[in-house]
């Protein structure tokens, strides 16, 4: 049995019936606002209703759907997303943020990631409203994008990799390295579980979160 394997063996002790377990339906609905966060992102960032917002400079409707976003995630800590808050109270930074928040969506790679995490610093000396977090970060990722982005929890994350024995090269500030290769550990993880080959990313975490 593979590690991989290992992780569908463990989660089935857990909850035979796999995802269709009533326990694991249970724990779901504790869950159930990640529709409605799929939803303001694939609606709200999609790149059509963001370029037509930034054009128009109607960035408080934008940054209403990001509050909201971050706000409903239960990815996000409650101290993460009071700093979120507190960095949207400076309206001089909802410009670059947006636009940066863009081009991470729209035109992901090295270079938006990083100017994304640097938009997110733009209050960083104010130690209540520095939202350049791992899960605030890859929060926008993951439910645009739930088939191909993840979300990245550190303390949950860094468990899962040493179990697996993967070196995800782990940063405390969000960077694109850290955040490919845990990319590549769960998609690895979903063509080899039973489980989660044909889930979306987020069930496929939840999966690996479970059995650590």
């Amino acid at each position: 049995m593979t590690a991989w394997q290992d992780i569908d063996h463990d989660f089935l002790l857990r909850f035979p019936g796999g995802l269709a377990d009533p326990d694991w339906q249970a724990l779901g609905k504790k869950h159930k606002s990640v529709d409605s966060v799929m939803r303001l992102c694939r609606e709200g960032l999609a790149e059509e209703a963001m370029t037509a917002a930034l054009s128009e400079n109607r960035l408080a409707e934008l940054t209403e759907t990001c509050r909201q976003i971050i706000g409903r995630s239960t990815t996000v800590s409650t101290f993460e997303k009071m700093a979120f808050r507190n960095y949207l109270a400076f309206r001089d930074v909802h410009r670059p943020f947006l636009e940066a928040l863009f081009d991470l969506l729209h035109r992901f790679g090295p270079d938006s990631f990083t100017r994304f995490v640097e938009a997110l610093q733009l209050c960083r000396n104010d130690n209540n409203a520095n939202p350049a977090k791992w899960p605030v970060v890859t929060c926008f990722l993951a439910y645009s994008r739930p088939d191909e982005h993840v979300c990245i929890k550190p303390t949950t994350i860094k468990k899962v990799a040493a179990r697996l024995g993967v070196d995800i090269g782990y940063q405390s500030l969000p960077n694109f390295d850290t955040y490919a290769r845990v990319q590549a550990m769960v998609l690895d993880f979903k063509r080899h579980s039973a489980l989660a080959r044909d889930q979306n990313n987020i069930i496929a975490q939840a999966v690996m979160y479970c059995t650590v």
